[in-house]
């Protein structure tokens, strides 16, 4: 049948698998970089991505904390062209937007 893209290497030894896990991570066979990494159960890899997820999560949230500021009492010609001028000398400003009805 038709390939589905992925296999598996049983190793009698751990460090063997680590090994080849160091060597063949990233190669590029055919055109395509491999992924070579440690079998995990369907369970443990969706616990491990969540992690992941939430960890990566958390970082842009504390990086990204305070970016965005709230503008009030804005006079109704002030439209987000207006706003981003006002705003620009305190810095790079990458997106604007003045709620409309």
């Amino acid at each position: 049948g038709k390939s589905r893209g992925f296999g598996f290497v049983n190793f009698e030894k751990p460090e063997d698998a680590a090994k080849a896990v160091e060597a063949m991570n990233g190669k590029e066979i055919e055109g395509k970089a491999l992924y070579a990494g440690r079998a995990q159960k369907k369970n443990e890899r969706m616990q491990q991505l969540r992690s992941d997820y939430e960890a990566r999560r958390k970082e842009m949230d504390s990086k990204y904390q305070g970016v965005n500021l709230y503008v009030k009492n804005l006079h109704d010609d002030v439209d987000a062209e207006r706003l981003e001028a006002e705003f620009a000398k305190y810095g790079g400003i990458t997106s604007s937007h003045v709620m409309r009805d």
